[in-house]
């Protein structure tokens, strides 16, 4: 039981970890087309502290809906999964693919999977 409770407190740790890091890059790409905008640092400071603090609180709710069940997760995740593909495939691919004549947002795109393959196999 212990051993469990460590086990699960680790994987916390280390997905609170990996979910402050992307959000370094993502308040990146919001900073700096508000700060290229013309607003004061102190105001995209505020709205990038903002944006990642909605996360945390998303995070929260996400933890307390899906204690209900292993079905509530697995339907969460789905529609979550879903609405990402939906983005990626509706709006990104054919907006990259418009932007960067050529192979190399095909490539980008192919090397994007093959690392997600991977990282879901180690």
């Amino acid at each position: 039981m212990v051993r469990d409770l460590k086990h699960h407190l680790n994987f916390g740790y280390s997905l609170a970890i990996t979910i402050a890091i992307h959000d370094i890059p993502e308040g990146i790409s919001m900073a700096v087309p508000m700060k290229n905008g013309g607003i004061s640092s102190g105001k995209v400071v505020f709205y990038v502290i903002l944006s990642g603090i909605t996360t945390g609180i998303g995070a929260f709710f996400g933890s307390l809906i899906g204690s209900i069940s292993l079905t509530i997760i697995s339907l969460c995740l789905s529609f979550a999964a879903g609405a990402m593909l939906y983005i990626v495939t509706g709006e990104l691919i054919p907006e990259a693919n418009s932007l960067y004549k050529g192979r190399m947002s095909a490539i980008g795109n192919i090397l994007g999977f093959l690392i997600g393959i991977i990282a879901v196999r180690i």
